[in-house]
């Protein structure tokens, strides 16, 4: 059977859809994924004040209801308990672990935060429950994606992160992993719900096939606490059925109190915990009203240390290259970055450098591994000038002494500025794919210029796994050339699309991409992300 699915373009979306396509392709099925947008993806309010439970969900929903796709497969604790006419959860498959974790800076666990450390979340649930535990942290309010919050740990903007285990175990990044949380999670965590029309009876059954009875009665229970209660995000109702018996609770929001449950996993149970956490007086710890927004704010302050926008909120970025500090550098914008390189490395036949030349210039991290590779770095205390500041930390780490890089700019035009007037020796290793524009600028200096190829670059004899079938998909709205030699992958290896903006890292790449017939939709002005992020975002304001 032919089957349309709907989904975000997030990468937890795209991946928690595709273990379902796979599953049914497994059953003979023939599966589209097929990209709907969705307001949750643009807002840049916290999750607990985007007004309700279903933001993520309503217009997949739309999109089922109108004919556009047959099924969507949601996160079930994002959808709301209520039933929509005209539509069936038709399958929940096997659970994935409920669990929340702590991903902390350098392996920091929840006992091991110091004082006053910064931990980030946009669930008033956790806050309420972990400061119960260790009312000396500092919760921030968060949003944005999972690679967003990573990376606002890696870059020191906070010292750990709340997010689901499942999450992150089908991203592949439980190594960020460093503490799993004793804490009651979200009802219907780390469980799918495959959701089609009611009056398709050949879609419920293509769909059914995947259905896990013990998982469906599980999350069947904790949803009706979630119902019975009256919640929704912005309430700290947490709930899990696990070996034959529902625990929830509700928690005061400055961790003070709380009410809990226990009751046997039978038919009812849900009505059982809701009459006993009511009893206990529930309604007076915590409002229970799905509707109210976060209150994070009453306990702190200042609700968040990070930068007071997310310019690229929703946007999906290719970045063809190895991840790094450019695509966390997008992340912690707000965008979802895909990094994966389209290129290999190939050395070339060793050659020695210049001898003791005036300058030694380096235009790129890779320039210094292929030097240590082929033992070409300089045994002398020789002057090294840089482009930027990535290429200065790889040289220093090298053991060279770098004495000259531009401030605020990473590109050959930003280095040209500041180079001093000659004459003298210039030895520029390198690419044979380089521009030489730097060279030919050195030389109108006065500078005697000798450029060494040690390394250049060819595309993939094929794209990555998976990778091609999301571009075709549609499921990108960006993709940022660093390079021409870049592009020429892109076009060899995925081909071109109107409908993705196309944004060069510099005009020597967008030069490169125009000589390829390439439409360009922005330059950024310097070569790092906040320039790329200068770019991008006003090709992304206003987008639905």
């Amino acid at each position: 059977m032919r089957l349309r699915l709907g989904t975000r373009g997030s990468a937890l979306a795209v991946g928690q859809s595709e273990l379902v396509a796979d599953a049914l392709r497994a059953n003979g099925h023939d599966v589209e994924l097929v990209r709907i947008r969705t307001g949750g993806d643009v807002e840049t309010g916290s999750l607990a004040s985007l007004g309700g439970l279903g933001v993520f969900a309503a217009e997949l929903r739309r999109a089922i209801l109108d004919g556009r796709v047959d099924f969507a497969v949601h996160s079930l604790k994002d959808l709301p308990t209520a039933a929509v006419p005209g539509l069936t959860i038709a399958a929940v498959p096997a659970r994935e672990d409920p669990r929340d974790v702590l991903c902390g800076r350098d392996g920091a666990t929840l006992a091991t935060l110091p004082a006053g450390a910064t931990v980030g979340t946009g669930s008033p649930r956790r806050v309420a429950q972990l400061r119960a535990q260790r009312p000396d942290l500092r919760y921030v309010d968060v949003r944005g994606n999972v690679g967003t919050r990573l990376a606002r740990v890696a870059e020191g903007d906070l010292d750990a992160v709340v997010l689901a285990a499942a999450g992150l175990r089908r991203l592949g990044l439980e190594r960020h992993v460093t503490d799993l949380l004793g804490i009651l999670p979200a009802p219907g965590q780390g469980a799918l719900a495959l959701e089609c029309r009611l009056d398709d009876a050949g879609v419920i059954g293509a769909l059914a096939e995947l259905d896990d009875a013990d998982t469906r009665a599980a999350v069947e229970a904790e949803r009706a606490v979630l119902a019975g209660l009256g919640g929704g995000c912005a309430a700290p109702i947490a709930a899990l059925a696990s070996d034959g018996v529902l625990e929830a609770g509700v928690f005061a929001p400055d961790g003070s109190e709380q009410a809990t449950a226990s009751v046997e996993l039978r038919t009812g149970a849900g009505d059982f915990a809701v009459a006993e956490l009511l009893a206990a007086e529930a309604d007076r710890i915590a409002d229970l009203r799905a509707s109210r927004p976060s209150r994070l704010a009453d306990l702190h302050d200042e609700t968040s240390l990070w930068r007071g926008d997310t310019p690229l909120a929703g946007t999906r970025i290719l970045l063809p290259r190895g991840d790094g500090a450019l695509a966390d550098g997008l992340r912690a914008a707000g965008a979802e970055v895909v990094a994966v390189a389209l290129q290999r490395r190939v050395l070339l036949p060793a050659r020695e450098l210049p001898a003791s030349p005036d300058w030694l210039v380096l235009t790129s991290p890779a320039t210094v591994e292929v030097l240590f590779e082929l033992g070409l770095l300089p045994g002398t205390d020789g002057p090294v000038a840089v482009v930027g500041a990535a290429t200065a930390r790889a040289a220093r780490a090298a053991g060279l002494r770098v004495e000259l890089a531009p401030e605020g700019g990473s590109s050959a035009a930003s280095l040209l500025a500041v180079f001093p007037e000659g004459p003298g020796t210039v030895a520029i290793p390198g690419s044979a794919l380089s521009s030489p524009a730097l060279a030919d600028g050195l030389r109108a200096k006065g500078w005697s210029v000798e450029q060494t190829h040690v390394y250049t670059m060819e595309p993939l004899d094929a794209p990555p796994r998976g990778l091609a079938d999301e571009w075709q998909a549609g499921h990108f709205d960006v993709v940022a050339v660093t390079a021409g030699s870049i592009g020429l992958a892109v076009g060899q290896l995925l081909g071109w699309r109107d409908d993705v903006d196309v944004v060069a890292f510099g005009a020597p790449s967008a030069a490169a991409l125009a000589e390829q017939g390439v439409r360009v939709s922005a330059v950024a002005a310097t070569q790092d992300a906040e320039g790329l992020i200068g770019a991008i975002a006003p090709l992304r304001k206003g987008q639905p």
